[in-house]
């Protein structure tokens, strides 16, 4: 058990790192195309897969789902979400060695917090999932879950006109919650390997076809958000809430159980700690230009 943690949880931060490096190659990308939106989504679109950098980093982010799927299957949602700011320290240093992004000295503090983060999660001894996925009382709290994801999402599409920040919430909750649906169809996927039951293939099949397209819109949330932001600022804000929705949708809807609550949420504080830290060193007036258009 204690190698599979530890299996599970190098595979997350190696996940994590290949996540991180993604919006960094696209990054440098969107600051020369026209601005991106809703409206004229599909020229939008065909810009980004223009694009050579774009479409290097969506491969890198592609590539980091088989540790993600891996580290899903050993150790769970709520371990491997917020291992994602450990991936963060990726982020720093090549922001600021491609970007030009300057570190703050603060920065350097909360690169430690996130590499001892995971040392505190595996401490944490969070169980796998506890519950059947096929009991209805889990299908009650994914729809319940997924509904109230829904509805803050909404609620924060008000708010992009105004507070462009939004898109990193708004991307956050999305793969959040795509990261649910992912764990969903690898429980599925176990009962099929267990029982070999066709109808645990079409329910894993299901979540996936669910969770593709909720990462898919918030992916290109995303990509909205980091054109009119920096990347330094603006990836711990989607990452924070990733994290959020991801953990209490593996507490709340899978029942994974926490052993050791004083280790594990230190290692969230470390996190929270540590993104916040280096959330701080973009200097007032350093957004990114883009092409208009």
């Amino acid at each position: 058990m204690l190698l599979e943690t530890f299996i599970g949880i190098v595979m997350a931060m190696l996940a994590m790192c290949l996540f991180n490096l993604s919006p960094l190659l696209q990054k440098s990308a969107l600051n020369e195309i026209p601005k991106l939106s809703f409206h004229n989504w599909w020229t939008s679109f065909k810009q980004l897969i223009a694009n050579r950098r774009w479409v290097w980093g969506f491969v890198v982010g592609c590539i980091g789902l088989i540790p993600y799927f891996i580290a899903l299957d050993l150790v769970g949602v709520a371990v491997v979400q917020p291992l994602y700011g450990f991936g963060f320290i990726v982020l720093v240093f090549v922001s600021h060695r491609m970007l030009h992004e300057q570190l703050h000295s603060g920065a350097w503090i909360g690169i430690a917090l996130l590499i001892l983060m995971p040392v505190l999660i595996a401490f944490g001894d969070v169980s796998n999932v506890q519950v059947g996925i096929t009991e209805r009382s889990t299908l009650l709290s994914l729809l319940l879950f997924t509904l109230a994801v829904a509805a803050l999402t909404l609620l924060l599409f008000t708010q992009v006109s105004k507070h462009p920040t939004a898109w990193g919430f708004i991307s956050g909750a999305l793969y959040g919650l795509a990261a649910v649906f992912m764990q969903s169809a690898i429980s599925f996927f176990a009962l099929l390997r267990l029982w070999g039951w066709n109808r645990h293939l079409a329910l894993s099949i299901a979540a996936v076809l669910l969770a593709a397209p909720i990462n898919i819109f918030g992916d290109y949330c995303l990509q909205i958000g980091l054109q009119r932001r920096n990347a330094s600022r603006f990836m711990p804000i989607s990452q924070t809430v990733n994290n959020t929705v991801a953990v209490l949708g593996g507490i709340l809807v899978f029942r994974q159980q926490v052993g050791h609550w004083g280790f594990y949420l230190g290692a969230l504080g470390l996190g929270a700690a540590g993104l916040f830290l280096l959330s701080v060193f973009e200097h007032a007036g350093d957004r990114p230009k883009f092409k208009s258009g």
